[in-house]
Order: structure tokens, then sequence, then C-alpha cells
């Protein structure tokens, strides 16, 4: 039978870890604990001192003990697991929506990674690459931080996006409020934005200028298209060939400077490259799996 001692132990240790009354699961958790040291033998509580052959048992209290302490190696393997990152991510040219367990929802745009990490009052996600969109739950007490190179973007709920470039990150604002800075001051932000505000954050963290949210190329690709308003070919090429495995290869440099207008679909380099030999008379080819401009 339990000991009431060693249970009122573990309870504790649970209330402890989730700030409060265990709830269900944790009582479960309990049973758990208690399941695993019902499959232990007899003979584990006997004194390995010699005179095991005698029939002497254990102290009742180092039972206890050693038995609470069993739970306590069960319970923290259990809360560790919980602490673990949860993995997420988005092949080339794959959009994905993820609900996450605070009731907050993030969307990957291509070939992008993020590693989300949830425990108590902790709500963290590591943006590894490419472009999230976040859709974040108001939680007063629990803070809400994306982090990208050594820069953090912290909120209580709101909604925005950030696109992990090589060098820097670009934050997009559209509701709600963010502070931003190096992740190593998390107390400290470099900067507050408001709706409708961006901002580009070096590697370290370190804000530049404010400016305006680029909210239609946010919808955008959230819906699968790009837009391209006198965009010059060379950006076009680099923004398409994001999405697909099929790419745009520009052999002449006099192209690059074309100026592109018309919304695509994501991913289909075929179109467009298709496109720019009827509109401006660019010679296209597909060579070794890709689209060649020149």
């Amino acid at each position: 039978m339990r000991d009431a001692e060693a249970e009122a132990f573990v309870a504790e240790r649970l209330r402890e870890e989730q700030g409060g009354r265990a709830s269900d699961a944790g009582s479960s958790e309990i049973q758990a604990v208690w399941d695993a040291l019902g499959q232990m033998e007899a003979a584990d509580f006997v004194a390995d001192d010699g005179r095991a052959a005698t029939g002497r048992v254990v102290n009742r209290r180092a039972w206890i003990a050693g038995g609470t302490l069993a739970a306590g190696v069960a319970l923290g393997g259990v809360f560790l697991w919980r602490q673990q990152p949860v993995i997420y991510e988005t092949e080339v040219g794959e959009r994905r929506t993820i609900a996450l367990p605070d009731g907050s929802q993030v969307t990957l745009n291509t070939a992008s990674r993020i590693s989300a990490r949830f425990a108590g009052r902790q709500r963290e996600v590591v943006l590894e690459s490419g472009e999230a969109f976040f859709a974040v739950a108001h939680q007063d007490d629990a803070p809400f931080d994306v982090l990208s190179h050594a820069a953090r973007i912290r909120v209580t709920g709101t909604r925005f996006n950030v696109y992990r470039h090589a060098t820097f990150t670009d934050v997009d604002l559209l509701q709600g409020g963010v502070a931003v800075g190096p992740a190593a001051e998390p107390s400290q932000a470099r900067l507050h934005l408001r709706a409708g505000q961006a901002v580009r954050l070096s590697s370290a963290g370190d804000p530049g200028p404010v400016s305006a949210a680029q909210g239609s190329r946010i919808d955008d690709w959230r819906q699968g298209r790009i837009s391209f308003d006198r965009t010059s070919l060379r950006a076009a090429v680099v923004e398409m060939n994001r999405y697909s495995n099929a790419p745009l290869r520009i052999l002449n440099p006099s192209l690059n400077a074309l100026e592109i207008d018309g919304v695509f679909e994501a991913g289909d380099t075929a179109a467009f490259a298709k496109a720019l030999g009827r509109l401006h008379g660019v010679s296209v080819r597909f060579d070794r799996g890709a689209w060649t401009l020149s």
C-alpha cells in the first residue's frame, strides 16, 4: 500500500513544478510513479549487508526515503521531457500552420524551422531558419519570446512576422506590441514597436530604423502568392527561388535591373519564366533542373 508521507512528497513536487495545485495530469503522473515503484521486487527492499538470508528488511522510513527518491527521479524525467524543445519545419515550397500548447498559432513559410519550448510560465520559440507568422495568445504573466540569431522579440499577445536572413532579422508587427533587442537582455528591450511598424535587427539583436510593416507581402505568402511592384528581376528571382526546387538562373547580367510587376504563384518558377519570355522577350530554357534566363 502507498505510504501517505511518500505520496505527499510526490504531490508537493508536482505542485512546485506546476506553480500551484497538482492538476489531473499531475495525479496521473503520481499514479504512473507508484505503478513503476510497484514493479519493484520485494528483494529490492532487503538490506544487502550479508544478513539478507535472515529476511531482515530495510527500515520502513528508509523505504519511504528510497521510494520518494525513485519517485523524484521518475518525475524529474517527466518534467525534463516536458521541457525538451519540439521541432517544427517545412520543406521548400511548403507552408504549415501549427497550434502551440498555449493556444498560440505559428505559420511557417517555405524552408523554415523552429524549436518551441513551453514549460510553466516559459513560452519560447527559436526561429532557426526561414520565416514565421505568429498569432500569440495573451497571457499577462507569461511573455512569449521569439529568438533569431542573438535577437529577442518579446510579446504578451499579438500578431507579427519574423523573417530570419543570413545576417539579420526582419520583424513586422501587424497587431499589438512587441519589444525587441539582444537576447541576452530580456528585461532591457532596445525598442518597442507599435502596430503597423517594422524593424530590421542585426545578428547581435541591435535594432535599425523603424519602417512601415509589409502587411501585404505577409498576406501574400500566407496565401501562397508573391507580388512584385517594379521589382528588379534579380530580386524577383531570389524571392521566387525560395519556394522552388527548380530555380531560376539569370545568365545575362544585363537583365538584372529589368523591372517586374505582377502576382505569381509561389513555387511556380515555370510560369514566371514563361511570363518573362512573353512580356519582356527574355530567352527561356529549362536545363538540368533549372530555368535559365538570357
